[in-house]
């Protein structure tokens, strides 16, 4: 318990010292904290046995075949571009946040994870782009999952060391609009004397 209260302090130091204007580098800073709780999870299962490889495996199968994977160099080769994997797809997720604004902010990075593992582990599976082929269906249901740990983490991410004007709030910015145009009063009539009106007629 005493961990965790010392975790959640030390985020709350980095949320106040960390607040980033650049989306460039909130992109790159929230990927990797996305990435680091998406292999967090990825250790989790493989320690117990719920998936066959870890991201440094699969990554590192681009560059060297399957056997030398467990030599620490070509490992670290793997995780290194993992990293910077995950660093370069936070930077959509800013986008698409910067246009729908930072509400449901959970539901947003959970979907968007699920995009990228369809495409980034998904395609690269299916093209034989990765050497390492996973034989159960549990791997691919533990990727799943792993790549929504990386878009919900990375979702909160950004919005939590990010400046709060680069993300607009578009459920208070609207419930502001309305309010602003309840309180405007409409004239019914025109501000004009009865007697001025009476002689515009006559």
């Amino acid at each position: 318990m005493e961990l965790f209260d010392n975790v959640v302090k030390l985020i709350s130091k980095m949320q106040r010292v960390l607040k980033m204007k650049d989306s460039v580098a909130v992109s790159i800073f929230a990927g990797i904290l996305g990435t680091l709780a998406m292999d967090t999870s990825n250790l989790m299962f493989w320690r117990k046995g719920k998936t066959e490889a870890l991201y440094g495996h699969i990554a590192g199968s681009i560059f060297v075949n399957p056997f030398r994977l467990n030599q620490r160099k070509n490992f670290w080769l793997g995780q290194i571009m993992h990293l910077i994997t995950g660093a370069v797809l936070a930077y959509p997720l800013t986008i698409i946040l910067k246009k729908t604004g930072k509400d449901n902010i959970l539901l947003k990075g959970a979907f968007f994870g699920a995009v990228t593992w369809e495409f980034i582990y998904g395609i690269g599976q299916r093209f034989s782009v990765f050497a390492t082929k996973p034989r159960f269906t549990k791997t691919h249901y533990a990727e799943l999952f792993n790549n929504i740990i990386y878009g919900v983490t990375t979702a909160q991410a950004l919005v939590s060391f990010s400046e709060p004007s680069m993300f607009p709030d578009r459920k208070n910015k609207t419930q502001k609009n309305l309010n602003t145009q309840k309180n405007k009063v409409q004239p019914i009539y025109a501000d004009v004397n009865a007697n001025e009106e009476n002689t515009v007629f006559m």
